[in-house]
């Protein structure tokens, strides 16, 4: 049986790898979600999948095997994983690009671990998406694009140190490009969320 007591969890996928971008600290999980073993190799904690894209049994880690026919994905079994192992920041790496429904059903996984209270993030090869509930967060990055869209029916947020900032601002959903393609103008930006969910992309 796997006990943890390491928080940080790096869930890698099948898609789209970012390898210069993955540096797991010594004490995180790394779970390997299916064909996410042959970026990872010997360094995953635990390999989750039912091995139709790695092609075959993973040597030399613990395994869960999933049915094939089942009602959830690879990478969503390893979210739950990490979820119930009492995991307080989640990073996705190999979850973006590839077949689109994958990569929204991705998304949504994003705004799943963030409505639990957890910290998200899906780390892509020319950006960083971030979800976040209520609360605070700060981004770096002078210069850089960031945009926020709105995940529930409802959201209000503040932003500041951007080109085009906002306070307590209601994000209507007939509008989903109002937060799309702001700059980072200070040396970071700090987003609050007051109500709602969103998605910040961080682009490099």
């Amino acid at each position: 049986m796997l006990y943890y007591i390491r928080m940080k969890y790096y869930i890698v996928g099948a898609s789209e790898f970012a390898e210069e971008k993955f540096d797991p600290e010594d004490d995180a999980v790394v779970i390997a979600a299916d064909a996410g073993m042959k970026y990872v190799g010997k360094r995953a904690d635990l390999a989750i999948g039912d091995w139709d894209s790695l092609h075959r049994y993973p040597d030399n880690v613990q395994a869960v095997t999933l049915p094939v026919v089942k009602d959830y994905t690879d990478t969503g079994e390893a979210v739950d994983h990490a979820l119930n192992h009492d995991a307080t920041e989640i990073v996705m790496f190999g979850t973006s690009g590839g077949r689109v429904d994958h990569y929204l059903a991705n998304l949504q996984y994003l705004v799943m671990i963030a409505d639990r209270g957890v910290k998200a993030s899906m780390v892509c090869p020319d950006c960083t998406i971030y979800a976040m509930a209520e609360g605070e967060r700060e981004f770096y990055g002078k210069g850089s694009i960031i945009s926020v869209i709105p995940m529930r029916e409802r959201v209000v947020v503040s932003i500041s140190g951007v080109q085009y900032p906002l306070k307590k601002h209601l994000m209507p959903e007939d509008n989903p490009g109002l937060g799309v393609s702001n700059v980072i103008e200070a040396e970071c930006a700090r987003i609050t969320v007051h109500e709602g969910i969103v998605l910040v992309i961080v682009n490099d």
